[in-house]
């Protein structure tokens, strides 16, 4: 019998541990700096991504049960009709939930935080800088259970996550421009 820690638990978790915080940080930065940098308001960038984060954080919740308990039903059937019996041991619906939807509402909070304490314009670059880091964090840690290059994952992690989130400011610069907003950074 294998023993249940602490370690076997995050590793068995560590799809929704790093997706709901990868996940979380890119995209709630993506768009409040689009947002902020299309509106240049305080108020919208904090409301927006306040929204973003209950909505998408629920969302992911969902979808992270929805596609847990599918696999786990798929993977039940296949073995049945293969006349094997199935160690479900690695498919807990409820606790992936859980853990993807904690961890994307931390993650989400990151990219956000600066916007309370300071002006849109002063808030963006520690925003984004702070993410960065987080992500290559993220990465870093993740690798402790990969075994892979701490270095190598945590670039790739932010390097990658960074690019997607790049999209958010072109859309926004886009957008200003478009409207005649004034976009000072």
């Amino acid at each position: 019998m294998k023993k249940n820690t602490l370690k076997r638990q995050v590793a068995e978790s560590i799809r929704e541990i790093v997706f709901g915080l990868e996940d979380s940080l890119v995209s709630t930065l993506g768009a409040i700096t689009g947002i902020a940098v299309g509106t240049q308001s305080t108020y919208i960038v904090i409301l927006s991504g306040l929204v973003l984060i209950a909505a998408e954080g629920m969302s992911m919740a969902a979808g992270s049960y929805l596609s847990s308990k599918s696999s786990y039903d798929a993977d039940k059937q296949l073995h049945k009709e293969d006349g094997k019996s199935y160690d479900d041991h690695f498919v807990y619906p409820i606790r992936s939930a859980f853990v993807m939807g904690i961890f994307y509402f931390i993650g989400g909070f990151v990219p956000l935080m600066p916007y309370f304490f300071t002006t849109v314009k002063n808030a963006m670059i520690p925003s984004i800088v702070i993410t960065a880091i987080t992500l290559f964090m993220v990465g870093v840690w993740a690798s402790g259970f990969t075994k892979r290059s701490p270095f190598k994952s945590g670039a790739e992690m932010a390097g990658v996550s960074l690019a997607a989130a790049f999209v958010g400011y072109i859309i926004g610069m886009a957008v200003s421009s478009y409207f005649g907003v004034t976009v000072t950074i």
